[in-house]
């Protein structure tokens, strides 16, 4: 969901899950990741942990993808987080991720290569 829209379910029973965020060059810029399209390396993420897509800190703390445009924020605890893609993009800029759990919560950015 966006950043806003009302929240899915979640489970929390006292461990940490993990929000897997992939940026993938959307070719044909349909906002879906298609099984031709790649991950985008050194992109750069950052997790909120509040509502409005606003850090705790006051800051967000921007890292960039792996060479397959991956990122792992680990060890979160359950509830909702906001990921912020500091690119144009053909999806949302920011996405809300709920996070269970024991689980992984995937979210996907679709970006344009460059030039």
């Amino acid at each position: 969901t966006a950043c806003g829209e009302s929240a899915p379910p979640f489970i929390d029973n006292g461990n940490p899950g993990q929000i897997k965020a992939v940026v993938f060059f959307d070719d044909n810029q349909n906002g879906i990741i298609d099984g031709s399209e790649t991950g985008a390396p050194s992109h750069r993420l950052a997790l909120a942990d509040q509502v409005g897509c606003v850090s705790s800190t006051g800051a967000l703390n921007f890292v960039p993808t792996d060479p397959n445009g991956a990122v792992i924020f680990s060890n979160l605890k359950p509830g909702r987080y906001c990921v912020d893609n500091g690119y144009k993009t053909t999806t949302r800029l920011n996405l809300d991720a709920y996070v269970s759990s024991d689980m992984i919560t995937t979210v996907y950015f679709g970006v344009i290569k460059d030039p």
